[in-house]
C-alpha cells in the first residue's frame, strides 16, 4: 500500500468528507505533518487512513467505507505494531480492529457543524480571553469534574496559545471556559473543544456564553469550517449547540485500544 506523503493529495481525499476530516486536516499544518503517517489503498475508492504519532497514544482517523480501509489498517497493524491506539473512526470501521485490538472504552459521540445559515447569536457580555497565564485556573476549573468523569481529557496547556479560549471569572476564579482543539487557519477549520462549567454554577447560560464568544472569534478569523464534539448522551449539550447554530453531523467513536498481540 502506498504511504502518502504529498499534502495536496492528502488534501484532495481529506475533503471528500471535510467536516469529518477537520482533525486530519489540521495535521498538514506545520509541526504536525511530520508526525502524520498517511496511508491509502491503491486505486478504488477514496479512503485515507491517517496515524499520527505526535502523541504518547499514537491516535488514528480514518476516512472512507471499511471495505475500502480493510487493508490499509491491516498494513499500519503489521508495519507499525503499535500497542496501543486511540481510535476516532466511525462505527462501520469498527469491526475491522476488532480482531486486532482489545477495546478498552468506547464512547459514542455526536460530531457537530456549524451551519451559518442558523446562527443565533447568544450575550457574552462576562466573557475573558484566556491566555496561558490562566493556565492554573483552567486546571482548577476543570479539576472540579474529576470525581464525576465530566473534566474534559483533551486539554494541552498549548491551547491556550491559540487566542481562542474564554471563560468567566467569579471572585477571581474561573467558573466556565470553552476553547479550541485545533485552529488551521491554512486549512481554514476549526474545531471547539474542553466546554466546562464548574458544577455549581450550571443552569445559568455560562456554558453557551463561553461557547459562544469562542464561535464569534472563529467566525472573525474567517473559519470556514466549525465542529464541535459531544457525547450522543448528551442530550441537552447537543440541544444548546443546536440553538447555537450548529447541526448534528454523524456519530462515531472514541476507543482506546490495546493489541490482543
Amino acid at each position: 500500500m502506498p504511504r502518502l506523503t504529498d499534502r495536496e493529495q492528502i488534501r484532495n481525499l481529506l475533503e471528500t468528507d471535510r467536516p469529518w476530516a477537520v482533525y486530519a486536516l489540521a495535521d498538514l499544518e506545520p509541526g504536525l505533518f511530520e508526525h502524520a503517517h498517511w496511508f491509502c489503498p491503491a486505486g478504488g475508492e477514496p479512503a485515507l487512513a491517517l496515524f499520527f504519532a505526535g502523541f504518547a497514544t499514537p491516535v488514528l482517523i480514518t476516512v472512507g467505507k471499511p471495505h475500502a480501509l480493510r487493508a490499509v489498517l491491516d498494513e499500519i497493524a503489521d508495519e507499525l505494531s503499535p500497542r496501543e491506539l486511540y481510535a476516532v473512526i466511525k462505527p462501520e470501521v469498527m469491526p475491522l480492529l476488532d480482531t486486532r485490538y482489545r477495546v478498552l472504552e468506547k464512547r459514542i459521540m455526536q460530531r457537530m457543524v456549524f451551519a451559518p445559515a442558523q446562527y443565533r447569536p447568544m450575550p457574552m457580555n462576562h466573557t475573558v480571553l484566556l491566555r496561558i497565564a490562566d493556565l492554573e485556573a483552567v486546571r482548577r476549573l476543570y479539576a472540579d469534574g474529576d470525581a464525576s468523569g465530566e473534566a474534559p481529557d483533551w486539554f494541552l496547556p498549548q491551547m491556550l496559545e491559540q487566542e481562542t479560549y474564554y471563560g468567566i471569572m467569579e471572585h477571581g476564579e474561573l467558573i466556565a471556559a470553552a476553547g479550541t482543539h485545533v485552529v488551521s487557519l491554512d486549512e481554514n477549520v476549526a474545531c471547539l473543544g474542553n466546554i466546562y462549567t464548574r458544577r455549581d454554577r450550571r443552569g445559568r447560560g455560562l456554558g453557551t456564553q463561553v461557547t459562544t464568544a469562542v464561535l464569534a472569534k472563529l467566525l472573525s478569523m474567517d473559519i470556514a469550517t466549525i465542529v464541535l464534539n459531544v457525547r450522543a448522551s448528551n442530550a441537552a449539550a447537543i440541544h444548546v449547540y443546536e440553538r447555537i447554530g450548529f447541526r448534528p453531523y454523524c456519530h462515531y467513536i472514541e476507543a482506546p485500544l490495546l493489541s490482543r498481540g
